[in-house]
């Protein structure tokens, strides 16, 4: 158990539980082992948080998403006359509170079809409020903020992923909601691609401040547990010519490792913990694409199925040819 030195796990809580949450008894057991609260996880939680008026809004939007997708009949009709329109897209995607990416993939789509769904869902009241001057700024926004926080969301998966890769990825999108805070209150608007193309009112500006706020609030506490600085390093010209090659890996090299152990062993620390539970998602997948409905007996630990699966390592097929005979009877 000593040797286990961090663990990241979701928010669930039987994971998270502070009297019997499996990080507190891991914690009980090696009081040094550091725990992380996924990154990923953390920002889709901060991602939820939206204010009434927004939320009206995207309610409204997933109604008229509902309102084609639920009917077979009215799908078709929908398809037809995107094809009539000669629209890049003839179908909306679903909104699915379970997958993370749902909500920016579906509100980029409605917006592409947005003069369309205003034509084909012109009868429907919330499609009436999506209409007005304020409805359809709020729209774009949405569209806008869930695609800039789909980008983060996938720049934190990753095999490579570090803590500090992942500190630097998330306080350079509080950087983007800061200045964002203040092109909008000056009603500048050309960071939003959608939001850009609309006439915005001072209520709206409002609105979608405070949404930025919010959100602002949250990533910020998302701090780094350890920082340092050794002054020998900066005149360590050998440290500095392998972080030019390696970067922060640095800390893992063996050079690193005996000039400055103090130092190396605090930096693994940061190094070394994942900082979300991708890999367990990776295998989580891995396992649905193995145990298929003709194949849910197989035993895939035991057989090694899942390991070749999630493996980085390459089959050299080439040299296991050379070592048989391709016709055994010449």
């Amino acid at each position: 158990m000593e040797n286990i030195i961090s663990c990241a796990a979701d928010g669930a809580p039987v994971m998270m539980g502070k009297k019997n949450g499996v990080l507190k008894l891991l914690k009980d057991d090696n009081p040094q082992m550091l725990l992380v609260h996924c990154v990923i996880h953390r920002q889709n939680l901060v991602s939820k948080k939206v204010s009434p008026v927004l939320n009206e809004t995207l309610n409204a939007v997933i109604k008229c998403i509902n309102t084609i997708k639920a009917n077979a009949k009215c799908e078709r009709l929908f398809k037809q006359f995107c094809k009539d329109q000669n629209a890049d897209y003839v179908r909306l995607l679903l909104h699915t509170d379970v997958r993370w990416l749902s909500n920016g993939n579906c509100l980029k789509r409605f917006m592409e079809l947005f003069d369309i769904l205003s034509e084909f869902l012109d009868d429907k009241p919330y499609m009436t409020l999506l209409l007005t001057v304020d409805g359809k700024a709020l729209v774009s926004y949405l569209a806008d903020i869930f695609e800039k926080l789909n980008v983060l969301n996938k720049e934190l998966q990753g095999t490579n992923m570090t803590l500090v890769n992942s500190k630097a990825k998330i306080f350079g999108f509080i950087s983007f909601l800061e200045l964002s805070q203040e092109n909008i209150s000056v009603q500048k608007f050309e960071q939003f691609y959608w939001l850009n193309k609309c006439e915005v009112t001072d209520a709206t500006c409002l609105v979608i401040v405070e949404h930025l706020r919010i959100m602002l609030v949250d990533l910020s506490d998302v701090t780094m547990e350890y920082q340092g600085e050794l002054s020998e390093l900066q005149n360590d010209d050998s440290i500095k010519a392998l972080f030019k090659i390696k970067g922060t890996m640095m800390w893992l090299c063996e050079e690193t490792q005996a000039k400055y152990p103090n130092t190396s062993s605090l930096a693994r620390k940061l190094l070394l913990p994942f900082p979300s539970s991708y890999l367990v998602e990776c295998g989580f997948s891995a396992v649905n694409d193995l145990l298929l409905k003709k194949r849910n007996r197989l035993d895939i630990t035991k057989r090694g199925d899942l390991r070749l699966k999630l493996t980085k390592f390459l089959p050299r097929i080439k040299s296991l040819c050379s070592r048989h005979q391709a016709q055994g009877s010449h």
